[in-house]
């Protein structure tokens, strides 16, 4: 009986997993293609099936405003559960007696989360000189665990902030959704594309074939395919 409830749990984990990266396509085509039914149609067509982490992965990169958001937002919740998951572990250490003790899968998720977040910050700030990101974020970090541990054991501020860390993942994934929804920044770099004739279009190529290019304007959210024969240039452009 325990073994067919695992069972279920985890295909219903799947099955939210799944509805929610779905959830997340169709919301970045349509934010991205201005609403547009017909744009977001066409955009459909460059992505392929394995591109959903590249998309959502592209999503926070591309705009600066989800960018800051994530870094500031992930690194101060990832600490705290860190150190969550540290007391829990020698929490239980102490319960358990050495000697009954059976060595068992560590949770690795604070570690990880906490190692993402600052390999994240230090490439943001060495990439942009955003260097006014470092206090931003040792700001929020201080407020986070200020409320985390050093307000009332059992003040509401207090269960918030553990509540949080907890629910990281979740928490996460509907700030992913909102921004899916609302980030009208594709998930590939703006370009600026010199057409035969001297004339110029910014855009993002959301696909590149032998022979043509699929281009996104910047400006009006036009599809345009572009053959290489119009082409004679293109450069990114640094957005952040």
């Amino acid at each position: 009986m325990a073994s067919h409830g695992t069972e279920t749990d985890g295909r219903g984990t799947g099955l939210t997993v799944t509805a929610a990266a779905f959830a997340f396509v169709v919301l970045r085509l349509f934010a991205v293609s201005a609403y547009d039914w017909h744009t977001a149609f066409a955009v459909l067509h460059t992505l392929d099936l394995d591109d959903t982490i590249g998309l959502v992965v592209g999503t926070v990169m591309a705009d600066s405003l989800a960018s800051v958001l994530i870094l500031t937002l992930l690194l101060p919740i990832a600490a705290l559960r860190l150190i969550e998951d540290l007391r829990a572990a020698q929490e239980a250490r102490i319960r358990v007696p050495a000697e009954e003790q059976r060595p068992g899968r560590s949770d690795m998720t604070g570690a990880l989360l906490m190692l993402i977040a600052v390999v994240a910050v230090v490439a943001y700030v060495g990439t942009y000189d955003s260097w006014w990101l470092l206090p931003l974020v040792f700001a929020v970090s201080a407020l986070v665990l200020g409320i985390g541990y050093g307000v009332r054991a059992g003040g509401r501020l207090r269960r918030g902030a553990l509540w949080a860390s907890r629910h990281l993942v979740a928490l996460v994934g509907l700030a992913m959704l909102l921004g899916a929804a609302t980030i009208t920044t594709p998930w590939v770099p703006l370009e600026r594309i010199g057409l035969r004739g001297g004339a110029e279009l910014r855009g993002y190529v959301m696909q590149a074939e032998p022979g043509f290019l699929k281009v996104l304007t910047d400006h009006d959210r036009d599809f345009l395919i572009l053959t290489d024969q119009e082409v004679t240039s293109r450069e990114e452009i640094a957005a952040h």
